[in-house]
Parts: C-alpha cells; structure tokens; sequence
C-alpha cells in the first residue's frame, strides 16, 4: 500500500545479551551458506517513502552502533521500487539484502522464489515474540502458503476521521468508534448529505473526499467499501480449492459502486484526480467534514503537507471512528501495508533478518512513534502489545479504534495478493475511474471489467487454476503462529 505520491530506534536484539553476541549467533545458527560466507559489515535497505520511513531512518545510528553493521538506507517513489525490483529479481542480481514488500505483491515474489521464506529463521529465533503480532495482520500481509515470507514494518486498516467542530456546528451525532449494526455506509451518507452545500467558518464544505486517480488509489479506496459488502474478486480464494473465475458482478458490487458515486458527488470535483495523499491533504486544509481512508492518516493529518511538522488547521478539530459496514454483512476491513523481506538474491540473508528482526521488534517500533520530529508521525503497529502502551496512547489517543479496525482486517479478501494482481488492478482502476465521471450503468462495466479480468488470469495461467491449491484461512495463520513460536 502507498501513502505518498512519489520512503531505527534500537534495542538490544536479544535482552540480557550484547548485540554483537546475538548479531553472531544469528549468523551462525540460519544455515543460510550465501550469508555466512560473505563479510557482514554492511546491509543495504530498498524501501518506499511511507511514514515509517523517515522515524527508522532516525533510529539506523541505533542499529549501527549495537551491531557494527552499516546500513545503506535507500528510498524510492512507489512505481521506481517496483520496477527496480522486479527488474533485479529477473535478472538474479543482488540489488539489495532487505526490501520493502506492499501487501498485493506477496504472491508474486514467494510464488517467483523472488524473496526468501522466513519460516525457519523464526523458528530458530527464541527472541521474536511471534505471538504478539496481531494475527490479522501477518495473515493479510506476510503470509502465503504457509509461509512467513515478510514482516510487518507499518500495518494499515482503514478507519474514519471527521470534524468536530463541524459535527456538532450542524447537530451532527458523532460515528461510533466502534462496528456497530446502525453505523452503516447508508447513514455515513445520511451524515455527509447533512453537510452539503453549508459554509463553515464563512467558507463551502465539502461533506467528504475520495480518491479518483486510477489505477492504484481508486482500487485501494473503493475495495474497502465492495469488501464490506461482500463482494469477491474470484470464484474460490483464499480457501480452497483455488478458484480464480473472476466474480466481479452482482448486486454486491452494483451497490459498491453506487455508494462510491454517491461519495464522489460530495467531494471535491478536482478528487476524480485524487491519489493516496491527495485526500488526507485536502481534509487537513479544514473544508473537509468526514472522510475514511487508511489508518496513518489518522495521524498524518496532523501536519499540512506530508512529513513537514507543520501542524495543520485540523490537528486540534479532528477524531477518528469505526468504519461503516453494510446492512447485514459482517465487517471486513482492508489491511495492508508495508513489511520487509529478504531477496534471494542476497548473499547477506542472515544480516537481513537481523535487520528485520531489529526493525520490527517491540522496543523500536516504539522509539519510532515516539521519535517527535516531524510532529510524531508513526502509529502502524502490527504488534498487539503497542497499542495497550501509555506512552503511546498518550501521544497516538485513536489506537484503541484502530486496533479494533485491525481485528476485523482481512486483506486477502479486500485486494488479493495473487500472482498478476497489478495487472488486474489497472484494469480495475481504469472501470471505476471512467464510471465516477460517466453514467454507464454499473452491471455492463463490470461485466467488461469481467471478461478483461478473466483473459488476465488465463494469460497468467492461473484460469484453470494447475497449481495445488493452499487452504489459505486466519485459523490455519493463528496455528502456524503457534507452531512457529513455540519451535
């Protein structure tokens, strides 16, 4: 997942042990030959330029010092990371020892032998605390196959931020923050409708804002309101047996597509060209009365403009809620995010995982939120533990809103990590892009959405599907979990 439109507090590794002792005993017990053969003094990091970015950049020095490894720290626009990867991994050459993996290309990269599994690395590690990383998180963004392939640097799910000041302006009630069967996407309308055509503070509201941009923003936005409506992109995925007969048709979707209309209509006319960013700036301007979208925003809206440190008109305005479901469906909440995986390409695996490890652990992902530059810009937590912290709630005081919105996350289901997912995507984009601006009826654009959907996935070889199938459920996450914890 992306956040910007263009990417390391410490601790000790293994408590009651010097860092160089553990950095040793990492290498020695990974039975990875290409890592132990060659010199450790030095591991290259591709990231994208996401929040978390800039607070583990901070906190690098700290990683340096415990171990002796330097850090080449690298960050690049969303597309130049992709594209720089793909074409390093075709051409097996070792580009980096640790990269940045967006939740929708786990499939591709485990499937290709693109990126190394970290099943036996975890296992060997008595000092990772698996089980405190929430098991919606691993199981939408790291897992594939029964395999940990990546771990969670920044969880997102998505969530709601709205105006105070304007709700109760306009005897607005405030949304829940919590599911609920009354918060739902028709009375999120019903608030919005509310707000049209007023002025507040002697200026036009606008009652909400989307994104537009096709491919990537627009799929990303409007998959969280088609998932909870039920709808599904495949025949069978990801339960088996594997099944990728495109279902993009029904009265699920229709509905899905008519609630994004709606949206669209109280945005912002220029938001048919909105990309990630692009939304949470325009809500942090103060014309903005409520808006969901993923859960940094929740605090990257503090700041006017990305990553400045300038507080915006809304910091003291805003606060955060549930996320609106449909009548009669259970909840289901994107998440995605950014996790970090070892090329195996790399000749330094076992440094690389050390690197993760250390990146992902308890202790520095809370020196990153607690890092106060930039106006405390981190709180996407993958790890239960951090969201019941004081210190944190004190600085982050939404996180019991959005743990909750983890808990309810399935991101296998919202935006499939399956092999060819980004061509999927840009036609998808494309559809729901041309239908916010023309009045083609949605049932005839999806079936053509179809049918394009379809030819992908043959081309792919992926319609009929020949591969053994993989029984890809949150029970079989929370037992492989389980069994790799206690290894």
């Amino acid at each position: 997942m992306k956040l910007d439109t263009m990417s390391v507090s410490r601790r000790n590794l293994l408590k009651g042990v010097s860092a160089t002792a553990l950095f040793s005993g990492v290498l020695g017990s990974l039975a990875a030959p290409r890592a132990q053969a060659q010199d450790v003094t030095s591991v290259r990091v591709l990231s994208v330029e996401d929040p978390f970015f800039f607070s583990m950049k901070a906190m690098v020095p700290d990683f340096e010092k415990e171990t002796g490894i330097k850090v080449e720290l690298e960050s690049l626009s969303y597309d130049a990371l992709q594209a720089r990867l793909v074409s390093a991994f075709v051409a097996n050459t070792s580009d980096a020892d640790v990269i940045a993996v967006d939740q929708m290309w786990l499939g591709q990269y485990l499937d290709n032998g693109w990126i190394v599994s970290l099943n036996d690395h975890i296992a060997k590690d008595a000092d990772i605390d698996l089980a405190d990383f929430i098991p919606e998180v691993l199981y939408s963004s790291n897992m594939w196959r029964g395999q940990i392939a990546t771990l969670p640097v920044a969880a997102y799910a998505q969530g709601v931020m709205y105006r105070k000041d304007m709700f109760d302006e306009f005897g607005i009630a405030a949304p829940p923050t919590d599911t609920s069967e009354d918060w739902t996407w028709t009375t999120y309308i019903d608030a919005l409708k509310k707000m049209e055509g007023k002025q507040f503070g002697g200026a036009p509201v606008f009652p909400t804002v989307v994104c537009g941009s096709q491919p990537s923003p627009i799929v990303h936005m409007f998959t969280q309101i088609s998932a909870s409506h039920g709808a599904g992109w495949f025949k069978s995925f990801p339960g088996q047996p594997w099944d990728f007969e495109p279902t993009l048709a029904g009265p699920a979707w229709e509905k899905s597509i008519d609630v994004y209309r709606q949206l669209y209509k109280l945005s912002p006319p220029e938001a048919i060209n909105y990309v990630w960013f692009d939304a949470g700036t325009r809500f942090a301007k103060g014309d903005i009365g409520m808006f969901y979208w993923w859960t940094p925003y929740f605090y990257l809206i503090k700041n006017s403009g990305y990553m400045t440190g300038t507080k915006s008109d809304v910091m003291e305005k805003y606060a955060t809620a549930a996320l609106p479901k449909a009548e009669g469906v259970k909840q289901t909440i994107s998440v995605g995010g950014w996790s970090l995986g070892v090329p195996a390409s790399s000749e330094k695996q076992a440094a690389g995982y050390a690197f993760i490890k250390w990146a992902t652990s308890k202790a520095t992902q809370k020196k990153m939120a607690l890092w106060p530059d930039l106006n405390y810009q981190f709180s996407d937590f993958g790890r239960a533990s951090l969201y019941e912290d004081k210190d944190l709630k004190a600085v982050y005081p939404y996180l019991d809103v959005q743990y909750r919105m983890m808990k309810q996350g399935n991101g296998k289901i919202t935006r499939p990590p399956v092999p060819g997912y980004t061509a999927l995507e840009s036609v998808f984009g494309l559809t729901l892009n041309q239908l916010l601006t023309g009045s083609e009826a949605a049932a005839p654009a999806l079936e053509r959405t179809n049918s394009l959907f379809a030819s992908i996935l043959k081309g792919n070889f992926m319609i009929p599907y020949q591969k053994e199938s993989f029984d890809d459920t949150l029970e079989g996450a929370i037992a492989l979990i389980g069994k790799l914890g206690k290894s």
